[in-house]
This record gives C-alpha cells, structure tokens and sequence, in this order.
C-alpha cells in the first residue's frame, strides 16, 4: 500500500496529477480543494489512499491527513465508494461536511456532487 507520496507536480488537470516522485510519475486523483492549491512545479507531500479492484490500482491523494480520514469515513458509508466521496471532498471541505452530518442537514448533504437524498441521508445514519 502505497500511503505518502513526497514529489514534484507534474500536470495537473480537472481529476488528477501527475507526481514525480524519483524519476516515477504516479497518477493521483484528488479533490477540488486539493488540486487547486497545487501547481505544475511546486515540491508536494501528498497522503494517498490505494484503491485495489481485480482491474484497477488507483491512488487518491490528499494535501492533509485530515481530509483522508474525511475521506476513508465516507467508504464506511453504503453506496459510497472512492469516486463518489472524492466528488463530495470537491463539493466541500471538510469543516462544512461535518458540520452538515452533525446538523443532520441532509437537504445540504444532497446539494454535494453526486449524493442524491437517500445518500445523504445514509450520510447521516452512519456518520
């Protein structure tokens, strides 16, 4: 399991970066918040989640371990998997989706990218 990556960016597009880490490029998909505080060039320490199918290795990265456990909680929920809780780390930093399960706010859970009522509502139930 692949959990930090310290490099240098690469690329950066919409989903994704490239890290450079010792002449590898590692691909890693992050959220919104993540990806816009990085640049082509700049020296990274990146927190990394590695996502194992039996066709796929995917890593996901995060600028603060806080924003990883966000994102390993939200696995625990049912119908969540690691795309749909990336796309909800873009919607919201981490502050704002916890304040919405503590307030049991499911109309602005279902405002997220992706989460529809019965997912936020699960949100909250497990959460």
């Amino acid at each position: 399991m692949i959990a930090r990556l310290q490099g240098q960016v690469i690329e950066v597009s919409p989903e994704s970066a490239i890290i450079d880490v010792a002449g590898v490029g590692y691909e890693v998909t992050c959220s919104l918040n993540t990806l816009f505080d990085w640049q082509a060039g700049q020296s990274v320490v990146v927190f990394t989640y590695t996502h194992v199918r039996e066709d796929i290795l995917q890593l996901f990265g995060f600028s603060t371990t806080r924003e990883k456990e966000m994102f390993t909680t939200l696995l625990k929920v049912n119908g969540i998997g690691p795309k749909m809780a990336i796309n909800i780390l873009s919607g919201a930093n981490v502050d704002q989706i916890l304040l919405m399960v503590e307030s049991e706010d499911v109309k602005g859970l279902s405002k997220l990218p992706k989460v529809g009522k019965k997912t936020a509502e699960q949100m909250v139930l497990t959460l």
